[in-house]
């Protein structure tokens, strides 16, 4: 990681904690918003988590480009 990336605080990793929703306790999830950088939002559409905060760049996180392929190989497994 870069010490740009540190110092913004970016994570790589959601941790146990972090992919249930605070507000309502629904699943959370990376949406990519940027090569390598995504938002984690709640995925329960009458849920506005992240974006009800006053602070929604703390859940930008950085996104490895394994992680990226990854899941795009599982996207294009089940077309």
């Amino acid at each position: 990681m870069s010490n740009s990336r540190a110092a913004a605080g970016h994570r790589s990793r959601l941790t146990n904690a972090e992919t249930v929703c605070p507000d309502c306790g629904g699943p959370l999830q990376k949406c990519l918003i940027q090569q390598n950088y995504a938002i984690v939002i709640c995925i329960k559409e009458d849920c506005g988590y992240p974006f009800n905060k006053k602070e929604v760049f703390d859940q930008l996180v950085y996104v490895d480009d394994q992680e990226i392929l990854s899941v795009a190989r599982k996207r294009l497994s089940q077309e």
